[in-house]
């Protein structure tokens, strides 16, 4: 009889020993199966990356010429390509087949930097798309919570998405509500190439789905009529980058009663209701 106990008990202790391990066991591997998963989903974006980061190195020490003039074109075709393979569903339409990549170079003198999307340009606007995970890549550093931009971020993103060669400063950043499913955000700003006592004079769209970002950029419509409170403070302020800031801050106080902000705001949602309008 106590054999008979004895190796029921080994029995047991092999028995819950073989469900333990085999716990640890998967435990172990879901992480390795998700990542595997998660690369497999993002394989494109994979490649696209590897290819920036590779051109990134080789022009680093090149010194401009006609040749690398050439040789640069030519890399900044093939990773157009890539990403118009990526971006094949998204709500600009034909963007996979007529839109130009957002890079322009990989010189940093001449601009280099800007986010990795493809856009769609005429005289009034300019939209852009890229993927999440593109976007979580250029932005690794920073880790923009896509659920809640600031004034801030938006300008960082916005910046790097148009502004090249120019400065946007925003003076007014409202949430659009218009879909759960759709995080989206209006900013009114100044936009230019130097500093000085500017009236706001350009609209931004950034929205968010569940795969892609967005990114608008528009001349407003009506000339923004100036506040001479503002104004008045550039006059009366002895160093430029002080009287920068405090315009900036003033427009920032005046602008919600403002009495075109209301039309500037509807101008913004069209832009919105336009993009995502069903087809």
């Amino acid at each position: 009889m106590k054999y008979i106990n004895l190796i029921f008990i080994l029995i047991l202790f092999s028995c819950n020993g073989q469900t333990k391990n085999k716990e640890l066991q998967k435990n172990k591997e879901q992480p390795k199966s998700v990542k595997t998963s998660n690369q497999n989903q993002h394989t494109k974006e994979l490649s696209y990356i590897k290819r920036r980061n590779k051109n990134i190195k080789f022009f680093k020490n090149k010194e401009f010429s006609d040749r690398v003039d050439r040789q640069m074109n030519d890399s900044l075709q093939a990773l157009e390509k890539l990403l118009k393979d990526i971006l094949t569903d998204t709500k600009i339409e034909n963007i996979s087949k007529t839109g130009h990549i957002n890079l322009e170079t990989f010189f940093d003198e001449l601009g280099f930097g800007k986010l990795d999307a493809l856009g769609t340009y005429n005289k009034k606007v300019s939209k852009l798309c890229t993927t999440k995970f593109l976007f979580s890549d250029y932005f690794k550093k920073e880790r923009y919570d896509l659920q809640d931009f600031n004034e801030s971020d938006l300008e960082n993103i916005l910046t790097a998405a148009f502004a090249s060669s120019y400065v946007i400063t925003g003076v007014y950043t409202f949430e659009i509500k218009s879909d759960p499913n759709i995080k989206a955000y209006g900013m009114i700003s100044i936009d230019g190439q130097d500093i000085g006592p500017f009236n706001p004079n350009n609209l931004y769209l950034v929205a968010s789905t569940k795969e892609h970002i967005y990114l608008v950029s528009k001349g407003m419509e009506k000339e923004f009529k100036q506040i001479e409170k503002c104004s008045e403070i550039w006059k009366n302020v002895d160093s430029e980058n002080k009287a920068w800031k405090a315009y900036c801050e003033c427009y920032k106080r005046e602008i919600p009663n403002h009495e075109q902000l209301l039309s500037i705001k509807e101008e913004i949602q069209e832009i919105y209701t336009k993009l995502f309008q069903k087809k």
